[in-house]
């Protein structure tokens, strides 16, 4: 659609006119729709019993979640992995110093990475 087409479709379009009473009542009418909605918005506290109910169901939540990892015995394979992953980590460190040097080839042929110093 090109833009007469467009201009001559919006000139066709029928406004309804609005009487002077319209306009005068319309700025009290916008007041009225915002005073309105704003109390419906408002947002009501929740009461003793709810509050309570929720964190019933917090804690029975957590309680389950904590019986059932602790009947598959999940932490201790976890704690049992971590302690091996540190020992093997350990070892390897203690290694480190033996296997310092390493080599690099490049156009001027093989060379040290990294040396000790003397």
């Amino acid at each position: 659609m090109n833009k007469f087409d467009l201009e001559s479709k919006i000139r066709s379009i029928h406004v309804p006119e609005r009487d002077l009473e319209f306009w005068e009542q319309m700025p009290g009418r916008i007041l009225q729709h915002t005073r309105s909605g704003a109390s419906a918005e408002r947002r009501h506290l929740p009461s003793f019993f709810q509050c309570l109910v929720a964190t019933a169901r917090f804690s029975m939540a957590c309680a389950v979640i904590s019986f059932c990892l602790w009947q598959t015995g999940l932490p201790q394979t976890v704690s049992r992995n971590l302690l091996r992953d540190e020992r093997a980590l350990r070892q390897s460190l203690t290694q480190v110093p033996r296997h310092l040097e390493a080599m690099m080839r490049d156009e001027h042929g093989l060379h040290y990475l990294i040396q000790d110093s003397p």
